[in-house]
């Protein structure tokens, strides 16, 4: 069996081989995070060459690999405000040059995949970015810190063994977003779909049946792990293969 989503296929076959000899002093819990460093997501995005192009002001959402050693790959993004095309060319030119913060699970660094906002605008005359590790609309409008929870690939699970394409669409693109109440210590405690297109083909339902057995790295506000509720969308696009049975 494989991962047939461009998402599954890097965060289920790249190892997460827990670094032990960090175990004493990182964190229980830690999400990927952006860093301040020059080859932090946000100092690569090229602003000025932006709005020299004409580049206006636009809010595009994006997801990513982030793996256990940091670095940025396999970004997908995805509902653009009208008129993005030039942060959407940029954002994706970037993510392979990007380093995170790693993330941690159970005190060792792990591979995750991460959901993010990036708001670019023009304010007199100068170009402002901000990103934002979270797609939920009260939050991006009132600039609130909250970091969404982020799906970890921990060894060790055998519950989760990864979503596949629904049996009846292989090969077909869509989408999914399933709502997800996801407690402090990442697990997931309720999975609702809200939206999948195309209708009727079993995209939620191939999304929303399999993560109830997968594993997150917690939401995190104002810097502490909280219970949360938050909606995750997932794009398949790709060659599609049937998950094998029996």
């Amino acid at each position: 069996m494989r991962s047939l989503t461009r998402f599954l296929s890097f965060a289920l076959l790249l190892t997460s081989i827990p670094d032990s000899s960090y175990a004493e002093s990182l964190p229980e819990f830690r999400p990927a995070l952006l860093t301040n460093s020059r080859r932090s997501l946000v100092n690569l995005i090229n602003t000025e060459g932006l709005m020299k192009h004409g580049q206006g002001n636009a809010i595009v959402m994006f997801s990513c690999g982030v793996s256990g050693g940091g670095y940025g790959y396999g970004m997908q993004v995805y509902r653009g405000s009208p008129n993005s095309e030039l942060l959407t060319r940029e954002l994706l030119g970037r993510c392979s040059q990007a380093y995170f913060e790693p993330a941690v699970y159970r005190h060792n660094r792990m591979t995750v995949w991460i959901n993010g906002t990036v708001s670019f605008s023009v304010v007199n005359g100068k170009p402002h970015l901000r990103i934002f590790l979270n797609q939920e609309e009260p939050d991006l409008t009132h600039g609130n810190d909250f970091i969404a929870p982020q799906f970890a690939n921990v060894p060790g699970n055998p519950k989760f063994q990864g979503i596949y394409w629904p049996p009846g669409a292989p090969g077909h693109e869509g989408v999914a977003s399933v709502t997800m109440d996801i407690d402090v210590t990442g697990k997931v405690l309720s999975a609702k779909v809200v939206y999948e297109y195309p209708p009727g083909m079993g995209f939620g339902a191939a999304v929303a049946g399999p993560i109830r057995d997968a594993l997150f790295i917690p939401g995190f506000r104002n810097g502490k792990a909280v219970q949360c509720r938050f909606t995750w969308s997932l794009l398949f696009s790709g060659v599609g293969r049937q998950m094998k049975t029996g």
